[in-house]
């Protein structure tokens, strides 16, 4: 096996070896569509003569003598050819991250932008977010002082201190 192969085969390797193969419809898995380096057997077809000793009738007195025919013969030899070829794998959707070789994404990313109100990202348990005193939600959207959870068209509501902002248009309710 040549270096290239090798080498291609050490990094798959360990590549599958540390996380668990993600499939299509493991929860939050997409597709995507990679360049990968792909090696091929690819067949080549070899000629050959050779000079083969045959008897011959009435070469002298109709006698038998010896004289040689050529001879044509083919084989087949493969031989390594390498291309760059798009293949589809699957990853985490942007935003999902596997965690203890789970069949899935099933952990919800935090980072900056994630959390409302001041809320932290939190890496324990299924909460997103800790939130402070007075908001809750999995990304401290809601206000935890209000009674109901309000909501106005398809914009979600915050409270804030004794005011409820709704979704981009930013009215007061």
């Amino acid at each position: 096996m040549g270096a290239v192969p090798a080498l291609l085969s050490v990094l798959l390797g360990c590549a599958l070896a540390a996380e668990p193969l993600l499939q299509r419809g493991m929860p939050n898995v997409c597709p995507v569509l990679e360049l990968a380096l792909v090696g091929h057997q690819e067949p080549c077809i070899q000629s050959f003569s050779r000079m083969v000793r045959m008897w011959k009738q009435g070469c002298t007195k109709r006698r038998w003598c010896v004289s040689y025919e050529r001879r044509s013969g083919y084989y087949t030899v493969y031989k390594q050819v390498y291309r760059m070829e798009q293949q589809t794998v699957y990853k985490c959707c942007p935003g999902w991250a596997q965690r203890d070789k789970e069949p899935g994404c099933l952990h919800l990313l935090c980072t900056a932008g994630t959390c409302f109100n001041g809320g932290r990202c939190s890496e324990e348990g299924s909460q997103v977010c800790q939130c402070p005193a007075g908001f809750q939600g999995p990304r401290c959207q809601y206000g935890a002082s209000s009674q109901i959870l309000r909501r106005f068209v398809s914009y979600l509501c915050q409270q804030k201190e004794e005011e409820m902002y709704c979704g981009a248009n930013s009215r007061v309710l």
